[in-house]
């Protein structure tokens, strides 16, 4: 296909938009699932993605909204005698993707508002959305690498713990995958998702015990982008194709793998999962069928990236009797970009989740449930002029106090996203009858 014969057809799939009357980014889109792994779809579904990447898909199917609307997220115990004898703290991010532009010089700034926050936590976990080789610049699409002083910078934020499986994972090929493992062992941060060995793989994700609560981090990606894992070497991604329309995956893997945490004494099983489709704020409802299952399986609490943007969350009370784990999960199906390489505010619009994990005395037994959850709620600024800087800036804080001296960089249009990045996160995560206000931290 020529570059005319492309332009011409972009332009046909941006017109519903545009005749809609409302500008990029603010389009309603339509529902469309789809498999969208990246590897056995024909040209034209790379065109789609495109599509979406300027008309999010805001809306889903009724029942799947209305599902989401209904949930009751009051964790915590019904027993007004219990005795929490050990509480942990974990924060939940999104993707860190290598961002276009930004540099050790202009993101200074970048965790001004949240390394508080992550630093208050026992634990602190993202979605690691790129290699990084140490003495490689970052790049970006479609082969992305992070300078490896900026993920030096997000250690210094507060984070402990990346999952490294996702789509980009292979974008500096098998070797790169291994020189980004080495690099965070360094560092002292935890990695789960891809492995330099079958040994690493079957037995070396994180197992934490915090405060004497022992957590598993597990993860999983639908995709490779196409990039092959190396015949000889298949233990180095969990890949597991989620997003698959007339078959069921084979969730084996992860069977397998929280069955080994628990014999190694995991109390607490957390699965990030690299699954759903790009740029739509609604999971198709076989992801969701997927999620209860493996929450079946033993996981605790699922986190999921690769959207790019923000989609629902549920608590989910597992039927399996013989299941080992919490009597309630939390799955949260996207927390959107914590780090973009986006332009539409919906893609720089995220959330940190705050996960209170207590212990202690429950109806006369030992036992570890969910305490609580706290949304927090983020967007990214991005501005090369008059001065280039890059900030996560915490919403709630910022429209709570638009004329503190820490705002004063800010400009009109800025407060305007950040007030429309703020609805959006009330919208997705928060469920009817609750506002945002009940899930911020209490100071």
């Amino acid at each position: 296909m020529s570059k005319k014969s492309c332009f011409y057809l972009i332009l046909l799939l941006a017109l519903p938009g545009f005749l809609s009357g409302q500008p990029c980014g603010k389009s309603p889109g339509f529902y469309r699932d789809t498999v969208g792994d990246l590897e056995n779809d024909p040209a034209w579904f790379y065109l789609w993605y495109l599509y979406k990447d300027f008309h999010p898909i805001r809306r889903g199917p009724e029942q799947i909204e209305n599902y989401f609307k209904s949930q009751d997220l009051d964790f915590g115990t019904p027993d007004p005698g219990s005795k929490i004898n050990a509480r942990v703290k974990l924060v939940a991010a999104g993707d860190l993707m290598a961002k276009t532009g930004i540099s050790l010089k202009n993101s200074s700034h970048l965790f001004d508002d949240l390394s508080g926050y992550l630093k208050s936590a026992e634990l602190a976990f993202a979605n690691l959305e790129s290699p990084s080789l140490p003495g490689k610049p970052t790049s970006v699409f479609p082969r992305y690498n992070f300078d490896s002083e900026l993920v030096r910078k997000f250690q210094d934020a507060g984070f402990d713990l990346f999952s490294t499986a996702n789509n980009h994972c292979l974008d500096q090929g098998p070797e790169g995958l291994v020189k980004t493992l080495d690099f965070l062992d360094q560092l002292g941060i935890y990695h789960t998702g891809t492995a330099r060995s079958p040994e690493e793989q079957d037995q070396g994700f994180p197992i934490l015990e915090v405060n004497g609560i022992r957590i598993a981090f597990l993860a999983y990606t639908f995709s490779t982008n196409n990039r092959k894992i190396p015949p000889d070497q298949p233990w180095m991604v969990n890949r597991i194709n989620f997003n698959l329309i007339d078959q069921e995956p084979d969730l084996g893997r992860i069977e397998k793998d929280i069955a080994t945490a628990r014999k190694k004494g995991a109390e607490v099983v957390i699965v990030s999962n690299h699954w759903a489709l790009e740029y739509e704020f609604y999971p198709p409802e076989r992801i969701i069928s997927r999620a209860h299952q493996i929450v079946e399986m033993g996981a605790d609490i699922i986190i999921g990236h690769h959207p790019h943007c923000l989609q629902p969350m549920e608590r989910y009370i597992p039927k399996n009797p013989g299941r080992q784990g919490l009597s309630e999960a939390l799955i949260v199906y996207s927390l959107g970009n914590l780090i973009p390489d986006h332009f539409t505010f919906e893609f720089k619009t995220s959330a940190l989740l705050g996960i209170e994990l207590a212990k202690g005395n429950l109806s006369g037994k030992e036992k570890i449930w969910i305490n609580k959850i706290e949304i927090i709620p983020t967007f990214f600024l991005s501005r090369l002029a008059p001065t280039p800087r890059f900030q996560i800036l915490r919403t709630d804080q910022v429209l709570n106090s638009p004329t503190a001296p820490e705002s004063a960089f800010l400009q009109p249009k800025n407060l305007d996203q950040i007030k429309q990045a703020q609805t959006l996160v009330e919208q997705i995560l928060v469920p009817d009858g609750k506002s945002l206000a009940d899930f911020l931290p209490e100071n």
